[in-house]
């Protein structure tokens, strides 16, 4: 290959000059950071982790009023009954032959204690849509308390808690599938 100058020369046109092993390091590099950068797609890339964090999402009642829609930004959402709510630990996939996005969301009312849900997302007409949400916090094993990494695999949503307060990540995870989430009630009559 590197003894035919003609073979060479219509192989690497204008990088001619530069030694194959550059250009092959430089072509390698290139299909890297392409490859990478897609972390917030997934691989059917109709539906991206970014739209779900520019989405609505439902916050469950914690008493007897309707759910709540709420429009995130960057992942985040504010107002004067729910002073703070992040999307955090975040999986895409495919689950049951579709591509889906799964959210951990933690929120708060104004008191002393945080809420947490994890919700599911898929793609319609160009938009994420939730369909549905699941309260994990009594399920985790090991005296897991949070949702602290989240991973899509085998058709099955692994949801592996942390414990804070002492410091543990829990190695166990708890796994679910489509069917643990329940539709938003957004409507009076539930």
């Amino acid at each position: 290959m590197s003894g035919n100058p003609d073979f060479r020369h219509g192989l690497l046109g204008p990088f001619r000059d530069m030694t194959s092993d550059t250009v092959i390091l430089a072509m390698t590099a290139a299909i890297a950071v392409t490859v990478a950068t897609p972390g917030l797609q997934l691989a059917d890339a109709s539906l991206t982790v970014r739209q779900v964090r520019d989405s609505n999402a439902c916050l469950p009642s914690l008493a007897d009023p309707p759910d709540v829609m709420v429009p995130f930004k960057d992942g985040k959402y504010a107002s004067p009954s729910i002073p703070f709510a992040e999307m955090r630990a975040m999986a895409s996939g495919q689950l049951d032959g579709k591509p889906a996005v799964v959210s951990e969301i933690v929120w708060n009312t104004g008191g002393s204690g945080n809420w947490e849900i994890v919700a599911l997302f898929r793609e319609s007409s160009g938009q994420a849509i939730n369909q549905g949400v699941y309260w994990p916090a009594p399920d985790l094993p090991d005296g897991g308390t949070m949702v602290g990494r989240i991973e899509i695999r085998d058709n099955t949503i692994r949801l592996y808690g942390e414990d804070p307060l002492h410091h543990r990540t829990i190695a166990t995870p708890l796994v679910v599938t489509t069917s643990a989430f329940t539709p938003c009630q957004i409507s009076a009559n539930r």
